[in-house]
């Protein structure tokens, strides 16, 4: 029996052996797999971080660049606003005009326009103007009849036919006026 248990015993021992070596290389075989996993978390995480930041940076320069155009768009506004209200005040003041100051500034809408003959008309509610300033300008003579407009004056040479009020003026220049108030308003943009 002695020999049974030697026997069992070097079984046993062999079995242990075979286990211990079996359970070093699971352990070594776990071991690598853990280590080429915790590297392979390592570079999904890396990954992950890269690629959430450039989302973010791309998300930030969306949103910067969508606050700027908005910004942009309400100054833009505002300038349009500005040369309005100028636009607007000029007219006022251009229809506030004194006598001297109308007068001078027929006599040289009348060089621009080189005229210095023809007939006129006075319009319906216009109060700067009277036939003897007119007749002291150039070699006018008036138009019988009643006027079909209100302000400023209708002068007739040949086949042309000119309207001269100072708020039209501004309006068949708008879109220049517009301009040059702009460009003194906020000179030139970068």
């Amino acid at each position: 029996m002695a020999e049974l248990d030697n026997v069992s015993k070097k079984i046993l021992d062999d079995a242990g052996k075979e286990r211990d070596k079996i359970l070093d290389e699971a352990r070594k075989k776990a071991s690598v797999v853990i280590e080429e996993t915790e590297e392979r978390v390592k570079e999904i995480h890396q990954s992950g971080k890269l690629r959430a930041r450039e989302k973010y940076r791309e998300v930030l320069n969306i949103e910067v660049s969508r606050a700027k155009s908005e910004l942009n768009q309400k100054i833009l506004m505002y300038k349009i606003g500005l040369i309005e209200d100028v636009i607007d005040r000029v007219k006022k003041k251009l229809t506030c005009l004194g006598k001297k100051d109308y007068e001078k500034f027929l006599k040289k809408t009348l060089d621009v326009l080189s005229i210095d003959e023809g007939y006129y008309q006075i319009g319906s509610e216009e109060r700067n103007i009277d036939g003897k300033m007119m007749e002291s300008l150039a070699d006018f003579k008036k138009v019988d009849g009643k006027p079909d407009f209100k302000k400023g004056i209708r002068i007739i040479k040949g086949k042309a036919e000119y309207n001269i009020a100072p708020d039209s003026l501004i309006d068949s220049n708008i879109d220049d006026i517009r301009m040059d108030v702009a460009l003194y308003l906020f000179g030139k943009e970068r």
